[in-house]
């Protein structure tokens, strides 16, 4: 049976894995559904729908599943509510919201890390291994790729996709689109590639192309079809560069525009 601490509150609609644990003071109303080794260690809030797999862990003042924050949202709409993935965790106060529409919900892939304070807004994707760094703010509609680490009261303009292996600094914020491998240090600039995160993760060979790929997209002054043709046709043999014009290619946004300090150039050199 679930460890259920007796002042938690559980709706009957609830369905818990057998060794979920539920600290003092969590509420769960609507239908919720906890996989196995989740645990709420306090005064955790979830509004279902919510699906959430296997060994996350929720920090207290969670809260997961409440309406958007949206003046044309009816609150007494369900919807299709949150999706969570496995391992993830989420530090105090990170709150989850849920989706507008019909067909997808809010989704969360896994080892996810969100930390205290950090906002998904309603419809947003996140991809798996991403970082939310206190405050981290993420608009409706938002797509976070793989891998990506979004800094400490940072903030994602709704609509906008943050790619592969990016970087946004903490305080920092953009309104259109951040490629794959980017990091913006300056406010809505891209500064240089996320040579750090490359070589955690295994793309210390992909570094050499992806250089040459961001100079054509960003320092050779061409239209962005062009640097992304450009880009297919001379460094279409390495994956990681395709999938940086792909992503560029596919913008409905436009990207977020380069601008470099010098120490930013002389690394790209």
């Amino acid at each position: 049976m679930p460890d259920i601490h007796p002042s938690a509150i559980i709706d009957d609609a609830c369905v818990l894995a057998p060794d979920v644990q539920v600290g003092p003071g969590c509420i769960l109303t609507g239908p919720i559904k906890l996989g196995p080794g989740c645990r709420l260690i306090a005064q955790v809030y979830m509004q279902g729908p919510v699906a959430i797999g296997q060994r996350n862990t929720f920090y207290p003042h969670c809260t997961v599943g409440l309406e958007p924050q949206d003046r044309k949202f009816d609150p007494r709409k369900q919807g299709p509510g949150v999706l969570i993935g496995d391992d993830n965790i989420f530090r105090e106060g990170v709150t989850i919201h849920r989706a507008t529409g019909d067909a997808h919900p809010t989704t969360l892939g896994s080892h996810n890390y969100l930390m205290v304070n950090s906002h998904v807004g309603h419809d947003c994707v996140i991809g798996n291994h991403v970082t939310l760094v206190n405050g981290a703010l993420l608009g409706g509609h938002v797509v976070i790729a793989d891998r990506a680490n979004i800094g400490g009261n940072a903030s994602v303009h709704q609509f906008c996709r943050v790619g592969r292996l990016a970087m946004l600094s903490g305080t920092r914020g953009i309104t259109q689109d951040l490629p794959p491998f980017c990091t913006v240090f300056n406010s809505r600039r891209v500064s240089a590639l996320n040579l750090v995160g490359l070589r955690r993760n295994g793309h210390k060979d992909n570094i050499d192309n992806l250089k040459l790929a961001f100079n054509l997209l960003y320092r050779r002054e061409l239209a962005t079809p062009n640097a992304v043709e450009r880009i297919r046709k001379e460094l279409g043999h390495d994956p990681a560069c395709v999938e940086l014009a792909d992503f560029v290619a596919t913008t409905t946004r436009g990207i977020t525009p380069y601008g470099s300090s010098e120490e930013d150039i002389n690394d790209l050199e």
